[in-house]
C-alpha cells in the first residue's frame, strides 16, 4: 500500500490516457465517415490524427510534471512508438497526409527533453550543497529513507569538524568555506565508488557507506588532526592562515526490520549522539553507537531542560564556602558554588547541570547570572566590614575563551559597583586546551585592571610548566583529587609539596581544597599551604550564614 503514492497514481492514470491515444492514432476507420456528426455539426475523420496528438502531447507533459525521472521515462518511450507509428504509415501508404502529426511528435519531443533538462538541474541544484560540492541535507534524507522503505542495511557515519566556530570567528566565513572544501576532499579520499558524502549542516558531514562495510580502518585514516594552509588570497588578512583541522566520527549499522520510528534523521540523530561521545575522547575520535548511549543521551536532554527552566525560573541558588589562612585560621573569603533548586524543592547536585551547560552556551548564562548575584550580595557586606574578604567566582573555560567575555564582565562591574581589589576569578587548567591565545589575553587583561586570577583544580589538567609561568595568576589551587591521597601515599604528599614549592616560586598563594581531616592541616600547614578550603573547617553555606560568619570574624 506504501506504493499507493497520489504521484504514483497519477503517473499510471496518464499512461493509461496516452496508451489510449497512441492505440486510437494507430487505429485507421473509414476516413470518409465523420468521427462526430451533430446535426448540421460535423468533425471529420481526418482532423482526428490531430486532436489525439495534441492530447497526447499534453498527457506526456503532465507525465514529466509529476516525475521527471520515471515521467520522462514512459513519456519518451510512448512517443517513440506512437513516431515509429506514423513513419511506418507515411511508408506504406506512400503519403505525406501524416506529416504534421510527425512534426508535432518533433516538437514534443524536444519540449520533453528540455523540460526533463531543467529539472534535473534544479533537483541537482536543490540536492548539492553550494560550499563544497557534495550532497546536502535533503539528499541525505532521501537516500536513507528510500534505504528503510525498500529494508537495506546499511552504514553511516556523522563527521564533526571540532572548533569549527572558532575558526569562522577568528578568521572569517571565506576561510571557514575554504577549510570545509578541503574537508570534504580529505573525507572523499577514504569513499568506494558507492559511497555517498553528504553535507548536513554547518560543519557535520555524514557518509552513506555501502551495505556491509565496517568504515572504522578507514575513518581513521582521516580523523587524526591536519594542518590546513589557507592562502593569502583567501583569508581577511590577507597573509597565509595555518589552521589545524580535527574530525570526529560516530558510526550507525542500521538493519531491518524498521519500525515507523526510524527515519533517515532518527538515523542521524543517533549517529550524532556516538559523535557526541568522541568529544570527550583524546585519542581516536571514533564511536559506534549503541543502545546506552540513547538513555545517556536521554538524561542529558533532561538535565539541558531542567537548566532551561531553573534560569526562566529562578531556580539557581548560591551557597559560599569559607577559606582560612592555614596558620591563624582567618577568614580570607569565601569561593561561590552554584546549585539549582527543582520545583518541588529537592536539590539538584552541580554534576548533574554542570556538565551538560559546558557543552552549550547555557554555562555562560549561568556564569552570569553567578558573577551578578555574587557581586550584588556581596557588594553591601563588602562595605559594611573592616575585612578584607576575596570573592572568588567560577569561570568556564567557554567563558575565558571567549571574545566578548571582559566587555561582558565589566558591564556586570559596573551594574553592582563591584570592588575590583575584592574580585577573584578562578579557571581550571582545561581553560587552556581550546582558545589558548583568547584565553591567556582575556586573563592578562583581567590582571591588569585589579582582578586576581586563581587556577582551580591545577594537578589534574593541560597546563604544562612553561605554560604556567606565562600566566598571570595570583592563587593556586590543589585539586581536591590529590588531597584525598595525601595519608595514602609518600608520593602524593611530595607531589603536594613540589605544587606548593612551585607555587611560592612563582610568587603565587596556594590554596588547597577538599581539605576534610586534621591531618591534612597539619601536612598543608607544616609545608606551608597559604589557605585551606573544606569541610574540615567549613561546609558551602548560605549568604545569610556567611553574613553571620564575617560579623563575628570583624567582632
Amino acid at each position: 500500500m506504501k506504493h499507493l503514492t497520489r504521484k504514483n497514481l497519477l503517473l499510471a492514470l496518464f499512461t493509461i490516457l496516452s496508451l489510449l491515444c497512441v492505440f486510437l492514432l494507430s487505429y485507421n476507420p473509414n476516413e470518409t465517415t465523420p468521427l462526430i456528426k451533430i446535426g448540421n455539426l460535423q468533425l471529420p475523420e481526418n482532423v482526428r490524427g490531430g486532436i489525439i496528438s495534441g492530447i497526447n502531447s499534453l498527457l506526456y507533459i503532465l507525465l514529466v510534471f509529476t516525475d521527471y525521472k520515471k515521467g520522462f521515462k514512459i513519456a519518451f518511450s510512448l512517443m517513440l512508438i506512437s513516431f515509429g507509428n506514423l513513419i511506418l504509415g507515411m511508408i506504406f501508404s506512400h503519403s505525406l497526409v501524416s506529416l504534421p502529426g510527425l512534426m508535432t511528435h518533433i516538437v514534443s519531443i524536444i519540449t520533453l527533453i528540455t523540460i526533463y533538462t531543467f529539472y534535473k538541474k534544479l533537483s541537482e541544484s536543490n540536492l548539492t550543497d553550494y560550499i563544497t560540492g557534495q550532497h546536502n541535507r535533503r539528499s541525505y534524507v532521501s537516500e536513507i529513507n528510500e534505504k528503510i522503505d525498500t529494508k537495506q542495511s546499511f552504514t553511516v557515519a556523522c563527521i564533526e569538524l571540532e572548533y569549527f566556530k572558532h575558526i569562522n570567528d577568528l578568521y572569517g566565513i571565506q576561510t571557514a568555506d575554504f577549510i570545509l572544501q578541503k574537508t570534504a576532499e580529505k573525507i572523499k579520499t577514504i569513499l568506494n565508488r558507492k559511497d555517498k558524502l553528504f553535507r548536513i549542516t554547518g560543519s557535520t558531514f555524514a557518509i552513506l557507506f555501502e551495505p556491509g562495510e565496517s568504515p572504522e580502518e578507514r575513518l581513521k585514516s582521516i580523523i587524526s588532526p591536519e594542518t590546513i594552509t589557507v592562502p593569502s588570497s583567501i583569508t581577511a588578512s590577507k597573509t597565509e592562515t595555518n589552521c589545524t583541522v580535527t574530525l570526529g566520527a560516530g558510526i550507525v549499522y542500521s538493519h531491518p526490520p524498521y519500525n515507523s520510528k526510524q527515519t533517515a534523521s532518527y538515523v542521524l540523530s543517533l549517529a550524532e549522539t556516538a559523535l557526541a561521545t568522541t568529544r570527550n575522547m583524546e585519542e581516536t575520535k571514533i564511536c559506534i553507537y549503541n543502545e546506552d548511549m540513547e538513555n545517556t543521551e536521554a538524561k542529558n536532554r533532561e538535565a539541558e531542560f531542567l537548566i532551561k527552566k531553573a534560569l526562566k525560573n529562578n531556580l539557581f541558588f548560591l551557597v559560599y564556602q569559607p577559606q582560612y589562612s592555614t596558620t591563624e585560621k582567618k577568614l580570607r573569603g569565601f569561593e561561590t558554588l552554584v546549585r539549582c533548586r527543582n520545583p518541588d524543592c529537592s536539590i539538584v547536585t552541580p554534576n548533574v547541570f554542570i556538565p551538560i551547560a559546558e557543552k552549550s552556551n547555557l554555562i555562560m548564562q549561568i556564569d552570569n547570572l553567578v558573577l551578578k548575584s555574587a557581586m550584588k550580595e556581596f557588594k553591601p557586606l563588602l562595605e559594611n566590614s573592616d575585612l578584607p574578604l576575596t570573592i572568588s567566582i567560577n569561570i568556564s573555560a567557554k567563558n575565558i575563551g571567549s571574545p566578548d567575555f571582559i566587555p561582558r564582565l565589566k558591564k556586570i562591574i559596573n551594574e553592582t559597583q563591584f570592588p575590583i581589589e575584592n574580585l577573584e576569578l578562578e579557571i581550571t587548567e582545561y581553560s587552556f586546551a581550546d582558545n589558548t591565545e583568547t584565553a591567556i589575553s582575556n586573563i592578562k587583561e583581567l590582571k591588569n585592571i585589579g582582578i586576581h586570577i586563581a587556577l582551580d583544580d591545577f594537578g589534574t589538567g593541560y597546563t604544562s610548566i612553561k605554560q604556567l609561568m606565562t600566566m598571570p595568576v595570583n592563587i593556586l589551587k590543589i585539586d581536591k583529587s590529590l588531597i584525598d591521597e595525601l595519608d595514602k601515599n609518600q608520593t602524593m604528599r611530595d607531589m603536594i609539596d613540589s605544587v606548593i614549592y612551585m607555587g611560592h616560586l612563582m610568587n603565587c598563594e596556594v590554596i588547597s581544597e577538599g581539605v576534610e581531616k586534621d591531618e591534612q592541616v597539619d601536612f598543608l600547614t607544616e609545608h606551608k599551604c597559604d589557605f585551606i578550603q573544606g569541610f574540615v573547617w567549613g561546609k558551602p553555606i548560605s549568604f545569610e550564614e556567611a553574613k553571620q560568619l564575617v560579623k563575628q570574624e570583624d567582632f
